[in-house]
């Protein structure tokens, strides 16, 4: 896959200064930044709102006319949570207990921490420097910053290593975008598919009902590609090698990278989450399966 200089641009942009896509205001800053990406190769762009509550809101962003479309290719975009050990694919009973395990002791040992300062500041600080001082104002300043990393951590948040899962995914997205301005095709990007299927749902409500769904999940990870669902074409699975399972996993067709165990689950290995580089040869291989 040939680097060109506007996919290395959204790499950049979509590694480092939209990697963060956890709050409402750090998602709505990536949609803005995806929309002005993408009016270059389709104007056909639309952002659906859903799940109001006081603060926030979930949202969808659709490429092509969902009701139309006989071909809908989509991925989340919402930053996952931290959480122990590999990611299960499939298994959000399993995932679920893996992030609530990090929360509970990230949130302990942070808490412990700002218990070992507190006494130390009151030991060794407490009432020796003037209210109005530099010193002061220092500690101030790491007594705010320890309670947004304490705010960070008990949400699951911490040094997002996103590249893999799911930056990985929306770069494919974008470069099938940038190649492909046939109507029949449709592109979604998916609001909370690190936590469930709603932003998955919204999408089914408003496809057509023969639509074939395609749904793409840690696509540039050092690990074997694989196809699951009844709607991919045999023949192109075979030829770009890519394992293919035609197992019942509802209506929708999922292509992911990951590890197949013994007991037939699927997982990506933590060092692959934390991998810093794409796997190039897997995301051409997206390309040429939909292009």
């Amino acid at each position: 896959m040939n680097q060109s200089e506007t996919f290395r641009d959204w790499l950049f942009r979509y590694r480092y200064v939209y990697r963060s896509r956890s709050t409402d205001k750090s998602k709505q800053r990536f949609l803005k930044a995806l929309i002005a990406d993408i009016i270059p190769f389709r104007k056909d762009l639309q952002v659906i709102e859903y799940d109001h509550t006081k603060k926030n809101a979930s949202r969808n962003l659709y490429v092509g006319d969902l009701t139309k479309a006989k071909r809908i290719i989509c991925t989340y975009y919402d930053t996952p949570p931290q959480h122990f050990g590999d990611y299960h694919f499939f298994d959000r009973q399993e995932q679920g207990r893996k992030t609530n395990q990090f929360i509970l002791t990230a949130s302990a040992v942070m808490i412990l921490l700002g218990l070992l300062g507190t006494w130390l500041y009151i030991h060794f600080a407490s009432g020796r420097f003037p209210l109005l001082s530099w010193q002061t104002a220092l500690f101030a300043l790491g007594v705010g910053i320890y309670f947004l990393l304490l705010n960070r951590v008990s949400h699951g948040a911490g040094f997002e290593q996103n590249l893999t899962r799911n930056t990985s995914s929306i770069l494919a997205l974008l470069s099938l975008i940038s190649q492909n301005s046939q109507t029949a095709t449709a592109f979604a990007f998916l609001d909370e598919g690190s936590f469930g299927e709603r932003g998955l749902e919204v999408l089914r409500d408003s496809a057509r009902p023969n639509a074939k769904i395609y749904y793409l999940d840690s696509i540039g990870a050092d690990a074997p590609i694989r196809a699951i669902g009844k709607q991919f074409n045999e023949g192109q699975l075979q030829q770009l090698a890519i394992e293919h399972s035609s197992e019942a996993m509802g209506s929708i067709n999922y292509l992911f990278c990951a590890e197949k165990q013994q007991d037939q689950t699927y997982v990506l290995p933590r060092k692959q989450l934390k991998q810093k580089e794409l796997n190039l040869r897997n995301m051409q291989k997206v390309l040429a399966l939909f292009g």
